[in-house]
């Protein structure tokens, strides 16, 4: 039977990958950004529907977009929520409005999944506060998936590896007081990412989907460095 998917943060990367997906199985999904009009159009033309939302925007706002969803749809069978961003820059260089607005969007924005990143298993230089957020998100999560077992609605916490996307290249924010010394920061790192995302989205559709009647995990570790850790 096909499901509704409510999934935030799809202009690139892993987000459009389980977006595109999800839509391969003839299922319905729901995407949106704050600028979907921009960043959207490419599945809008594959047959998806998309909504702005801000995560940050207050939460009147926010619920206001998840009653329309359910005036059109009825229900919503999986929510992925992607969206978030790299804060670069060290401890020393960055600003506490700069932090605040980091753990707004990576954290406090049937299966309820949160996709979280190898930060949130141990840190990285100049990315500090990310991994931060990265690990409370997890933690949310799993406190999130106990308290609701009992509705009968699953939980997840994906853990993704590295990958090839946009994610930690000048899309991502530098924090405004950079050193000289902590510049060089994932510039050198960025793109010589082993794997694209295309896969990573068919495996998180398809574990979310319950293909093989495993049911869903309270972690899923997607990516070869996560499932070392």
């Amino acid at each position: 039977m096909p499901k509704t998917w409510l999934i935030t943060g799809h202009s690139s990367g892993i987000g459009l990958e389980i977006s595109m997906a999800a839509l391969s199985r003839s299922d319905t999904v729901i995407a949106t950004s704050r600028t979907p009009e921009t960043h959207l159009s490419d599945l809008t033309t594959c047959g998806a529907t998309t909504l702005k939302l801000y995560l940050t925007s207050p939460y009147s706002e926010n619920a206001s977009v998840v009653t329309e969803v359910l005036r059109q749809h009825e229900n919503i069978d999986t929510l992925v929520n992607v969206a978030g961003y790299l804060l670069e820059g060290s401890v020393e260089e960055t600003k506490e409005e700069e932090t605040e607005h980091s753990y707004k969007t990576n954290l406090l924005a049937g299966v309820v999944t949160n996709v979280a990143g190898i930060g949130a298993l141990w840190g990285a230089a100049a990315a500090e506060y990310f991994c931060a957020s990265e690990a409370a998100l997890r933690a949310v999560t799993e406190v999130l998936r106990a308290e609701v077992a009992a509705r009968r609605i699953e939980v997840c916490c994906v853990m993704l590896g590295y990958f090839r996307t946009i994610f930690g290249s000048g899309a991502s924010a530098c924090c405004s007081g950079r050193i000289n010394e902590y510049k060089d920061g994932f510039s050198a790192f960025h793109g010589r990412q082993l794997r694209g995302p295309v896969k990573a989205g068919n495996v998180i559709v398809k574990v979310l989907a319950g293909d093989g009647g495993l049911g869903v995990p309270a972690v899923l570790p997607v990516g070869g460095r996560c499932l070392r850790r």
